[in-house]
């Protein structure tokens, strides 16, 4: 029965959701094709503001995935036939529907007030409707947004084995900041979209014989300004047995920017672009990011700090009552790139602090707890 379980795991994974997301600049087109790297899996890090993303030195596992999208055809100009959804063309007056297309399975969307939902999917194993849509984006969403919808879904495995599923399906935008790419490139102006949606499945396997099975899925995407669609995107999948909740499948997908087939016709998005690479910053340190792990840490800190010119580094380490406990002011200038730095703080008291960077000049901060 995990086969099944897998392949309803699989139903999100093309759930799209910057500094800002907006419907005209970053819904899914029809006619666009999309190319993706499945890449090594990495955690996706910290929430919050200001945060580095390396993944650079990721390698690829599987070179080239397609993914296109394009509008249904009415039969007889009258009715959409969707998987196990029948659609009246009348009843379109509002909305849009959209096939996205990947892996052998064909994922059914609907576009309407702002909200992007999940219709059903169908694959030669597994022919799945929502009774209730899942919820797959919202418009305009950025950092700190979150939506919550419930969900109900029916379907068939191997076109005899009936099953059924529910929940309630989270997208929250938890944080921004830059990432490495596993090209080398560095994008700004990113913002990172989380998905959670838990499942509860029951498979129907006999004539009153039910099986029940409790999953979730975790998506993370990464979306950067003048980019229809994600940059790169982290899967994990959680099976419950015994009454604990174990990692069942991870994966991560890159999304090279130079290969999304739709930009030469996507001149909203061009022009953002452009006016990115014809902006000047008074200053270049502003572009600077960091990360600060573990969070909460006990015996160790890690600061990983991204500077886009030379600078001077000082990070201090100090109480939320302004008690400076530790400062590490390097001797010189760092070049510009990323660089790393470890803290002992097993003797320091519980409770919280607050680290403190200066790349020069320029101040980023964050609040760290101490077990």
């Amino acid at each position: 029965m995990r086969t099944i379980f897998i392949f309803l795991l699989s139903i999100f994974c093309l759930a799209s959701v910057q500094a800002q997301l907006k419907s005209e600049l970053n819904l899914p087109r029809a006619g666009d094709v999309i190319i993706k790297q499945q890449v090594e899996y990495k955690d996706p890090g910290r929430s919050g503001e200001n945060v580095l993303w390396d993944f650079g030195e990721l390698k690829a596992v599987n070179d080239e995935y397609a993914l296109s999208y394009s509008e249904p055809v009415a039969i007889d100009d009258s009715m959409y036939v969707l998987g196990l959804d029948t659609i009246l063309v009348k009843n379109l007056t509002e909305g849009t529907l959209l096939i996205g297309t990947e892996h052998n399975t064909m994922y059914y969307y609907y576009f309407t007030e702002n909200r992007w939902w999940v219709l059903g999917h169908e694959n030669p194993t597994t022919l799945l409707q929502y009774t209730k849509p899942l919820i797959a984006g919202a418009y305009p969403m950025q950092y700190g947004d979150n939506y919550k919808y419930g969900y109900q879904s029916k379907g068939f495995y191997s076109s005899t084995i009936p099953f059924t599923s529910d929940g309630e399906a989270k997208i929250l935008a938890d944080a921004h900041g830059m990432m490495i790419l596993p090209s080398g490139d560095t994008i700004r102006n990113v913002l990172r979209t989380h998905t959670i949606q838990p499942i509860r499945q029951v498979i129907h396997t006999g004539d009153s014989v039910k099986v029940e099975q409790n999953s979730s899925v975790e998506i993370y995407k990464w979306y950067s300004t003048g980019y229809r669609y994600p940059i790169f995107e982290t899967i994990q999948t959680y099976i419950e047995e015994g009454g604990t909740e174990s990692v069942n499948f991870e994966t991560a997908f890159f999304f090279p920017p130079q290969e999304h087939y739709y930009l030469e016709t996507d001149p909203e998005n061009q022009t953002i672009i452009e006016e990115q690479k014809n902006g000047k910053k008074e200053n270049p340190l502003a572009a600077s990011t960091f990360n600060a792990f573990p969070n909460p840490m006990s015996t160790t800190l890690n600061v990983e700090i991204f500077i886009p010119v030379e600078a001077k580094i000082k990070i201090q380490l100090r109480s939320i009552v302004s008690k400076s406990v530790y400062i590490n002011e390097n001797k010189g200038k760092f070049a510009s790139g990323i660089h790393r730095f470890q803290f002992d703080v097993v003797k320091l008291p519980k409770g919280y602090y607050l680290v403190d960077i200066w790349a020069d000049n320029y101040m980023l901060s964050e609040t760290m707890l101490k077990n």
